[in-house]
């Protein structure tokens, strides 16, 4: 009898050892994860590094960058001149946006003067974090002079403008850092033009608009080139005198 239960159980561990060495192998599921979409403003950088491609800016130039405020400046080349111009502001950007690209739209250009414009879009109507907005300023300001000591940098303060005006208190103390900052500095300069976009009243002027009440038309652009051509060239000529 135990002789029979003996065979028996080998015959069933046989049995057993044949199933598992026929039964498929699942392989573990891998978890793969989607790629991150693209920033928003990937089109927007992608088409100047195309056009770099193409044409590489010779180096030196007078470097304008931020947000839509610089793009929408069509202008800014003749209302420059002589001073070589390089625009590459793209809608909507806030300061964060302006340092994520900064080693694909600032470094490889080598420019002579940099002029800056954003912090508008990161307050907007409604965000009242004037610190963070200047913040975003000084981080990129110190990222260029670590880079490159001598580049003079100019802030265009934050415009105040009829869409946004009841965050102005917001807009003015964020200018206020910056200036505070600019004239520690040493290299870098503060650009007024807020003060003559103001009426007598201290109000924005509705003549420099356009319909948005956002963006400038060749008025208000007028404004900014009496207010930023003069320094930005003195700057220019000195840089390509080193």
């Amino acid at each position: 009898m135990r002789s029979t239960i003996a065979c028996l159980f080998a015959t069933l561990l046989i049995l057993s050892s044949a199933s598992c060495r026929h039964q498929p192998v699942v392989a573990a599921r891998s978890e793969t994860a989607a790629p991150a979409p693209a920033p928003w403003y990937e089109s927007e950088i992608s088409a100047f590094e195309a056009n770099d491609k193409a044409s590489m800016p010779a180096p030196g130039q007078v470097l304008f960058i931020g947000s839509s405020s610089i793009r929408m400046w069509k202008t800014v080349e003749a209302d420059m001149s002589p001073v070589p111009v390089l625009n590459r502001g793209f809608g909507g950007s806030r300061t964060g946006d302006v340092s994520a690209v900064f080693d694909r739209i600032v470094l490889p250009y080598k420019p002579g003067v940099i002029v800056y414009y954003c912090g508008d879009n990161d307050l907007g109507t409604d965000n009242t974090d004037s610190q963070a907005a200047a913040d975003g300023f000084i981080s990129f300001d110190q990222r260029v002079h670590k880079v490159w000591p001598r580049v003079p940098v100019f802030y265009i303060a934050i415009k105040p403008s009829l869409a946004r005006w009841k965050n102005w208190p917001a807009m003015k103390r964020a200018n206020d850092i910056v200036r505070a900052y600019a004239e520690r500095s040493g290299s870098t300069v503060f650009l007024d033009v807020a003060t003559p976009m103001l009426t007598e009243q201290g109000t924005p002027d509705p003549t420099l608009f356009l319909a948005d009440g956002l963006h400038m038309n060749a008025k208000g652009y007028a404004i900014w080139t009496a207010v930023v051509k003069p320094p930005v060239e003195a700057a220019w000529r000195h840089s390509a005198s080193r």
